[in-house]
């Protein structure tokens, strides 16, 4: 009785672990799919390209913020 219990423990473990094992395989491959690879990229750059945005933008309101602080310091007209 427990020889059976086992082999039928064993034979239910190996599976459920090799459903688990082909279906994580499966969302590998798909995952690592040339067109899935792809659209990850183009959203990375896209996501990229927003933030350097933003940040020269931040850059620059910066600058004409130090700037006008120094015209104001060395009594220029603002430009």
């Amino acid at each position: 009785m427990r020889r059976l219990f086992w082999a039928t423990l064993g034979i239910g473990l190996g599976a459920a672990l090799g459903i688990a094992a082909a279906r994580s395989a499966g969302r590998a491959k798909e995952r690592y799919a040339p067109r899935a690879v792809g659209r990850r990229a183009g959203a990375r750059a896209g996501e990229l390209g927003a933030r350097l945005r933003a940040a020269a933008a931040e850059g620059r309101r910066a600058m004409a913020e130090r700037e006008a602080e120094l015209r104001a310091q060395l009594g220029l007209p603002p430009v």
